[in-house]
């Protein structure tokens, strides 16, 4: 969902006895050209007082009154400005992830020119920020920059800075916007083969269970991949957002997924390593198996995802997996009676399920 925007409250008064950071809420420095602007400007200055001659006053003070601009323009382009985040639905590990900025000028009658916004998170580098030319009174602006986040779990947004170095590019002036956010990275899900030649009975597929069921087992919010014959419309009207129905699936078979989330006392950087690449096969396979009919659900030390029906997105057991920690206590769940089993803790996959894995 969108965040609320973040206003620039201009109309609060700071007064002059609070802290520095609190009355200056503005932050400038030089640019290599405003730094040789500058220079020149105090030398033609000096020497104006030195020669006493009218032209280099007359054009030190008009040196002068091209920074004084610069100042009072610059101001005007970061003034009212609100600023929001929209987060994708889902986001990788190690994977690209577009991620849209939108910027709304509220002031009636003056445009903001050359307005640079960079994205602020917690631990993290971006790769490149947002650029907006031109923003008309009473407009609205949109871009979108990539960022690749290394790990799973959740990035945690702090806020803006937004900088412009209109209209001379003499000086970047700034200021930094309170905004925060967070985005649940899911595990990439890492391609996998498991012993083969393992013979596969028939039935062990969840043939009955694939397409359509006829019962609706319950109504939930729309995800991305739903399809849309899904939508419940008179209830997506009466909530004002679009809800699905679920289907029921006859003779689903159940897969479930072990994976030992307990860190040894001796562990090393291998370990987390290979942790980190069996969380990720645990993705691909819970994926495959959903879009192949099964009814799957991950096990792990003193935890247990949701069991998903056969078809349905994986989002919740790549939800489990974002969150799943590496200190995990206790002994490993034992899965549902009767569940074919995928055992991440040696790599190997029970017979019974090999097709699950299969190219």
């Amino acid at each position: 969902m969108p965040e609320r925007p973040v206003v620039d409250d201009e109309d609060e008064r700071v007064p002059w006895y609070l802290p520095r950071n609190r009355r200056y809420r503005r932050r400038l420095s030089f640019t290599r050209e405003g730094k040789l602007f500058v220079f020149v400007t105090f030398g033609l200055g000096f020497a104006a007082v030195n020669t006493g001659t009218n032209l280099m006053y007359l054009v030190f003070g008009f040196m002068l009154s091209l920074i004084s601009l610069s100042g009072v323009r610059s101001e005007h382009a970061l003034r009212k400005l609100h600023i929001r985040r929209n987060l994708p639905t889902r986001a990788f590990a190690g994977e690209p992830t577009l991620i849209e900025i939108e910027i709304h000028n509220d002031k009636e009658r003056l445009t903001s020119y050359s307005v640079e916004v960079s994205d602020r998170a917690v631990g993290a580098v971006n790769d490149r920020r947002c650029y907006f030319l031109k923003v008309g009174p009473g407009a609205d602006q949109s871009a979108s920059y990539r960022r690749i986040i290394a790990r799973r779990g959740t990035l945690r947004f702090r806020g803006f800075r937004v900088s412009t170095r209109f209209p001379f590019a003499l000086f970047e002036k700034w200021r930094e916007l309170d905004a925060d956010g967070e985005l649940l990275v899911f595990p990439a899900p890492l391609p996998c083969s498991f012993a083969e030649g393992a013979a596969q009975e028939e039935g062990d597929q969840a043939g009955s269970s694939r397409g359509r069921g006829t019962e609706t087992r319950e109504l939930r919010e729309y995800r991305s991949g739903d399809e849309m014959r899904a939508i419940h419309w008179r209830r997506s009207a009466a909530l004002g957002k679009p809800i699905v129905r679920e289907f029921e699936r006859e003779a689903a078979a159940i897969l479930s997924i072990l994976l030992d989330n307990g860190r040894p006392k001796d562990a090393s950087g291998d370990w987390d390593t290979a942790f980190e690449q069996n969380v990720s096969r645990a993705a691909f396979v819970a994926e495959r198996a959903l879009s192949r009919g099964f009814s799957v659900e991950i096990c792990a030390r003193s935890a247990r995802s949701v069991l998903l029906s056969g078809g349905s997105p994986p989002d919740d057991l790549w939800r489990f997996l974002a969150l799943l920690s590496s200190d995990g206590r206790g002994e490993l769940l034992a899965p549902k009676r009767g569940a074919r089993v995928v055992d991440l803790r040696a790599n190997v996959l029970h017979p019974s399920a090999a097709e699950v894995s299969a190219a």
